[in-house]
């Protein structure tokens, strides 16, 4: 087994055992065993158990920014980019779930406290979301296929806010909705709430406003 071998078969091992048993109850030894590698090629690679997780969360973070800002650069439509970044963040959470579990369950609490350092600038990777959201409400706004009735910045943050407290619940078991339906029901409901058509906002079904 090469050296790059041994480090994905440790991020398989550590994932799969956090997801399992938990951050707090799995050590090294164990993860070692578990990828096939000796407890030295572990510390080698990652210097520490805190390693191997920030390492999981680096990766996952990275991926999901990288995937968000590809899809903004395409250029399409507010409304159309709005529906597919919700797509995109349900789909990735569905390839990805046991990293988002893990990172959502338990990040070190020791690590989670610090305010500056590496640990800080690395929980800083998903605020990217807020700027990425903002450009796509202002360019609705401006093609006309999205209507802001607030700040974009903190139409953006609110945004961001579902995202986060519907993921959460969902990988942390409090919700039993599909990722699927989950995907359907926010962008439905962002749909709706950010329409261009006044007259579609605050109707009941029957006719009428509330």
């Amino acid at each position: 087994m090469g050296e790059t071998q041994k480090r994905a078969a440790i991020l398989a091992a550590a994932s799969r055992l956090f997801a399992e048993k938990g951050y707090g109850n799995t050590p090294t030894s164990e993860i070692a065993r578990e990828a096939g590698v000796a407890e030295g090629t572990l510390y080698h690679h990652f210097g520490s158990k805190d390693g191997i997780f920030l390492t999981i969360f680096d990766e996952t973070a990275d991926g999901y920014v990288a995937g968000a800002e590809s899809l903004v650069r395409e250029g399409r439509p507010g409304a159309d980019t709005l529906r597919d970044f919700i797509g995109f963040h349900f789909d990735y959470l569905g390839r990805h779930a046991t990293q988002f579990l893990i990172i959502l369950r338990d990040f070190p609490e020791r690590i989670s406290g610090e305010k500056t350092g590496p640990a800080a600038f690395r929980r800083k990777k998903f605020s990217r979301l807020t700027s990425l959201l903002s450009e796509i409400l202002d360019r609705g706004a401006a093609d006309g296929t999205l209507r802001l009735r607030h700040p974009a910045r903190d139409t953006a943050e609110m945004l961001r806010g579902i995202l986060y407290g519907t993921t959460r619940h969902k990988m942390l078991g409090i919700i039993d909705v599909p990722l699927p339906r989950l995907a359907t029901m926010i962008t439905d409901f962002c749909g709706q709430a950010l329409s261009p058509t006044p007259e579609t906002c605050g109707k009941r079904p029957g006719g009428g406003r509330r």
